[in-house]
Order: structure tokens, then sequence, then C-alpha cells
């Protein structure tokens, strides 16, 4: 089964997540306050767990057709690396060489444009010089690729885990620890704790919805998304949001549900989106753009 066949909503729902980080994002960078979701999200970060949701169901799906390890991350490398490859030429020698406040020469021949590419290592670096050095934020050149080490570590985690075939049992055990260990440390730590660039608490909170994803997948739970679950469940989720904390832990599970839920219903209209994808393929989703503020977007996680 390939859930990328353009019967149903997951082309609109990706659509949908890109415009909710690149929209939050535009508020961030012209220095104005994030709009949130129920108090709960900014809209940027509900964006991103949706996409990290999207992709744990469906590279579970992918794993358990083909449960080799080799194979399965040849895959996921050839949906990240190549248009992570062009994405990196394009902001160095062209977003980097239009927007720069140095001549060409200068900025050439500066190393930091160069430790740019870098980024193909998934060794991030958001710094172009002379580029976006009057923003909000200074020297932020594709800020979302923070997500492209998380993504890519938990494809590494899951495929060691099926290669030393601890996968069969633990699906739901490792999305637990996952959530167990975002609650009491990456969620109230405010000590940032970086390994290879990258944040180790956004690995933890995204790999509550990355695992919630695969958990989907693997005990076949779309079952369940029938108009009265969805309903009441959303009414159940609606009633704890008297109590901030609790709401948001129901959150692991709840959006998920509701993201899943949606991404797999058949839509004729929202379907037919999929024939324009220009977002998104059966293999990745890659979307550039270039707002207001200056911020050139570009955001990657594959299926």
């Amino acid at each position: 089964m390939n859930n990328f066949n353009h019967t149903n909503n997951f082309t609109a729902l990706r659509w949908l997540a890109a415009s909710l980080v690149l929209y939050g994002h535009a508020f961030v960078f012209l220095g104005l306050p994030e709009p949130s979701f129920m108090g709960w999200l900014p809209l940027g970060t509900l964006g991103v767990y949706i996409f990290f949701t999207i992709s744990g169901y469906l590279v579970a799906q992918s794993w358990e057709s083909d449960p080799h390890a080799l194979r399965f991350l040849l895959r996921r490398a050839l949906r990240i690396f190549p248009g992570l490859f062009i994405c990196t030429i394009l902001s160095v020698f062209i977003l980097g060489g239009l927007l720069t406040k140095l001549s060409w020469s200068e900025y050439i021949g500066n190393p930091s444009s160069w430790d740019y590419f870098y980024n193909v290592l998934l060794y991030i670096s958001y710094y172009l010089p002379g580029v976006f050095e009057k923003n909000h934020y200074p020297n932020a050149v594709n800020g979302s690729l923070w997500s492209l080490p998380v993504e890519f570590f938990m494809y590494l985690l899951l495929a060691s885990l099926g290669a030393l075939r601890l996968l069969r049992f633990s699906w739901l055990l490792i999305a637990i620890m996952f959530m167990v260990t975002s609650k009491f440390w990456a969620m109230s730590s405010t000590d940032t704790l970086v390994f290879y660039r990258t944040d180790v608490r956004q690995v933890v909170i995204c790999g509550v919805y990355f695992w919630m994803g695969t958990v989907f997948f693997h005990y076949k739970l779309s079952k369940f998304f029938s108009t009265t679950a969805i309903l009441g469940a959303a009414m159940i989720w609606l009633s704890l949001s008297r109590w901030p904390e609790l709401f948001g832990m129901a959150g692991w599970i709840m959006l998920p549900f509701f993201t899943l839920a949606f991404g797999l219903a058949k839509s004729s209209l929202l379907s037919y989106i999929g024939k324009y994808d220009y977002l998104s393929s059966p293999d990745r989703s890659y979307a550039f753009f270039l707002n207001k503020s200056g911020f050139f977007f570009c955001h990657s996680l594959s299926a």
C-alpha cells in the first residue's frame, strides 16, 4: 500500500504544514508575537510537528515493507541529500550572492561562505557573510534546516533498532520513552545541550511526534479514524484546555491522531491537489520561499 497515491489528503496536509511554518516564522522574523494554536503551540512549531508525524507514519511503512537497514538508509539518504545539496548551492551562490552586503570577491573569498556547505553533512550552519545582517534575527539563512539532523537521527535510530531486531515489540515503548524524557527534561530544561550543532532537546521533543506516527502505522490504528471517534477525541481534548499542561501532554497523542486521520481521509477536492504536487512527492518535500522579512526558508522532511 502506498499512501502517496494522491487519493488521500497528505499533499494538502503538507502544504498546510509548510504554510504554518512559513506564516509563523514570518512573525518571528518581523519581531512580532507568533500566533499560537489554542495557546499551546506556535503555529510554526505546530507545522513542524505535523511534518514529523507524517514522516514517522510513512517511514514506518517503508521499513515494514522492506526491513533491511542499508537499503532503508539508502532510500532515506536519496530523499534528503540531493535536494539539500541543491538548496545549499542556491543559498550560497544565488541567494547569498544577490543579498550580501559584501562585494562578490569578499563574499566568495570568505571561509564562512564555504563553511555553509557543511549543511550537506547535516552539520548545520546558518551564516552567510553579509546576508541578513540587520534582520530581527540576524544572519539566519535557511533557519529551518535545524530539523534535518533531527529527522535523520530518527532514521538512524529506527534502522539500528530494526537491525538489532528490537523493533518488533518496542514501537510504543520508544514513543513513551520520548514522551517521558520530553516531559521531565527536554521541555523543562533551560540549558542547551548541543551535539553535532543540534539541540538534543529538539531531538527528544520532535521524536515524540515521529514515533507516535510510527505507532499509528505499526498498530494499524487508522481503523479508529471514524467520524464518531474523531469528534469524541476532539471533545475530550478540548475539555482539557483549562489545564494547559495536561492539554499539551494529551497533544502528544491527539495531534498525531488528527493529523493522520485527516491525511488518510479521501477527499475528492483535497486529493485533487496531489495532481499539482509541487511541494511534495512520494520521495521528498522541499519548499523554498523568500518572504518579506528577508528570510529564505528551506524545509525538508522526507517520507
